[in-house]
């Protein structure tokens, strides 16, 4: 029994080292992907939360004091626009709109107010420094940091004189800060629930794309199926579509299940609440992109699946597949945000990560998702040529 034990073991190594292309996509490639993905992801996911090199922060100030040492901030990339009273609550809208990055409101007669000042005697509420800003934007969150830095070392050297942040009129509790829970959602929803959302699609293909040519080749049934009148194309085209179509169910489930799930990930009560940020036509965008994602994948996993002598051997060929979309996924953060330019939106998988972000950020383009869908759909049909192509030569199709 040892020796039986030793020799199919042998038999069972020489088959796997003698396989170039088994020992590659068993062993070596599994490691390489990940050490390649996660070094790729660990770089992009530090990179979201700094401000790029170069940035120019944009900090507004009402009343600016002669004492205030902001000017001396203009060599860390600070830029201080003086701006009115009166232009305040329009600098408000445009710090929530993430349109420009800080405000600061002084006092009128700040110096003479901290002059007279006396923390022990004073009857009156000392000078309030405001500080407004938006966290859920990370160069507003920077410069925020730096700003109150600054006015805190400066409230220590005057003895607390003044304040920084105080309940106001403006607002009662204390809160300056315009970042909502929206904010943080939609943020999350761009940056993590794209790559969620491609690699669900991906799962929904795999688990029926490699069988669908490869184990017809395995049992036999291929070459009868070949035999019929039909045109190879039209064969190749209704293979791809119906696979597509149970891939679409797929993700229809996936998205419906992120949605009720959300809520509760992130605290915020019932399903109710998740939809209510989304409308009717947001959802029938990313299903159409979902269905063109769907129909890429489908596509190029037929492919594999027809070149392959075995569906185990077809699986092994989506893995591949598999870290693409996780990399797509992260279009956002490989892009710097949403892009406009049109030739991001060629790449297909890259397409759909990309107008999933947007759309989920509320910052759709009707002319992105028009290119998205017809670039999905033209890589598809050359797809389905080279499938015919497959279809129609004998050596692939009897291979086993």
């Amino acid at each position: 029994m040892k020796n039986n034990t030793i020799v199919i073991l042998k038999k069972e190594c020489t088959r796997i080292f003698s396989d170039r292309k088994l020992f590659f996509m068993a062993v070596i490639m599994p490691g390489l992907l990940i050490f390649l993905l996660y070094s790729m992801m660990g770089n992009l996911i530090h990179s979201m939360y700094q401000v790029n090199e170069g940035y120019v922060y944009q900090v507004n100030v009402v009343n600016l004091p002669e004492s205030a040492p902001l000017d001396l901030f203009s060599e860390l990339g600070i830029e201080i626009k003086h701006i009115s009273e009166s232009e305040a609550e329009a600098v408000r809208q445009q710090i929530n709109d993430r349109e420009t990055d800080l405000l600061i409101i002084f006092p009128k007669d700040f110096d003479e107010q901290v002059a007279v000042f006396d923390v022990s005697t004073s009857l009156v509420h000392a000078p309030n420094v405001q500080i407004w800003a938006n966290t859920a934007r990370s160069e507003s969150a920077e410069v925020y940091l730096i700003i109150k830095n600054l006015l805190e070392q400066y409230h220590h050297s005057l003895t607390h004189r003044f304040s920084i942040n105080a309940p106001s009129e403006e607002s009662p509790d204390g809160e300056y800060d315009l970042a909502t829970l929206a904010d943080f959602f939609v943020t999350f929803m761009g940056s993590v629930i794209t790559m969620v959302f491609l690699i669900f699609i991906f799962s929904g293909c795999q688990a029926i794309a490699p069988e669908s040519i490869a184990g017809e080749k395995e049992r036999g049934t291929l070459g009868t199926i070949l035999v019929t009148p039909t045109k190879r194309r039209d064969m190749a085209f209704a293979k791809i579509l119906s696979i597509s179509f149970f891939g679409v169910l797929s993700a229809t489930g996936s998205m419906i299940g992120i949605a009720l799930s959300l809520p509760k990930m992130m605290n915020m009560g019932d399903a109710a609440n998740t939809f209510n940020f989304y409308g009717i036509s947001d959802y029938i965008l990313i299903l159409g992109i979902a269905v063109s994602t769907t129909l890429v994948f489908v596509s190029l996993m037929s492919i594999t699946s027809a070149i392959s002598k075995s569906v185990k051997e077809a699986s092994a060929y989506t893995m591949p597949f598999m870290v693409i979309s996780m990399v797509c996924g992260l279009a956002s953060l490989i892009t710097g945000g949403v892009p406009a330019e049109v030739f991001w939106y060629l790449i297909p998988l890259f397409n759909s990560a990309l107008c999933f972000t947007a759309i989920l950020q509320f910052n759709v383009s009707a002319v992105n998702i028009l290119i998205t869908v017809a670039a999905n759909v033209a890589l598809t049909m050359i797809c389905v040529g080279v499938l015919a192509r497959i279809f129609n030569s004998e050596k692939i199709v009897f291979d086993k």
